[in-house]
């Protein structure tokens, strides 16, 4: 498949207007092919996956977490992003992020894991207007609500989200607001900011990762259940959903390979 209409259509799936000033979605390198055969889809790249890259000779690889983030002076190996960046260069291999531009896509990881949780009624934030100053929409909570199919206590709803999301218990952290949970406020990745916005929707449990202690105290504050399954745990998710997405729109014209060393880095 030509680079350019791979380009193309990534960015039909993910629209880069939709990721803010401040992300870094988008091409992170290019090294000039002009024909990409395969691709390998991956939450973030590490060793791990350079190495199945390689071994699989995908010539891109299209991650959820940029691999540059923030801006860089200097490339250097003795660096993590600069070593990986002259390692998949001297491979050939191509980059691509999608980022916010895909948690904000219609189809993208919030909706994902809503659609896995068998969740109705979903509803996002609307967008009211540019920020001041800028020609931005102002900033919106990153977060989906809806509703389960029936009302669950606590303990089923656990059990219903690890089953969903192919999780173990030990993976979860919960704070219990001790009510049934019939509607759900969730947040893939670190959605902790979200969660005021969960509990003015009426949530009786909201989902995200990275959850803050002062988070968790609100929650348990305000009555809301609340449920930390991870960054990973929430958004490993993203290869399964985009290697779909993509293959739709592609075919048989591109190789789609999703990784299986994208890991748990918290696992024992």
């Amino acid at each position: 498949m030509k680079y350019g209409k791979l380009i193309e259509t990534i960015e039909e799936i993910a629209p880069a207007d939709l990721a803010p000033l401040w992300d870094n979605s988008g091409v992170q390198i290019y090294t000039g092919r002009e024909e990409i055969e395969r691709v390998l889809i991956c939450l973030e790249i590490t060793e791990e996956v350079i190495k199945e890259a390689e071994s699989k000779k995908a010539g891109m690889i299209i991650t959820h977490h940029p691999l540059i983030f923030q801006s860089i002076k200097k490339i250097d190996t003795n660096d993590i992003t600069g070593r990986y960046a002259c390692r998949l260069i001297k491979s050939n291999i191509c980059v691509y992020s999608a980022h916010l531009s895909f948690d904000n896509a219609g189809e993208g990881n919030n909706f994902y894991m809503a659609k896995l949780l068998r969740m109705e009624n979903l509803k996002t934030p609307e967008i009211e207007g540019l920020r001041e100053g800028s020609k931005e929409p102002a900033e919106l909570p990153c977060i989906i609500t809806g509703e389960l199919i029936r009302q669950m206590t606590p303990r089923e709803t656990v059990k219903h989200i690890t089953n969903a999301l192919g999780l173990t218990e030990g993976q979860i952290r919960m704070v219990n607001g001790k009510r049934m949970i019939k509607k759900i406020g969730l947040c893939t990745g670190a959605g902790g900011g979200s969660l005021d916005y969960a509990i003015g929707e009426g949530c009786d449990l909201f989902i995200t990762g990275d959850v803050k202690l002062h988070e968790a105290q609100k929650a348990k504050a305000e009555g809301i259940s609340l449920i930390d399954a991870g960054h990973y745990g929430t958004e490993h998710i993203f290869a399964e959903n985009f290697a779909k997405q993509l293959e739709e729109k592609t075919g048989k014209g591109l190789e789609i390979i999703e990784s299986t060393v994208d890991t748990d880095p918290f696992m024992l």
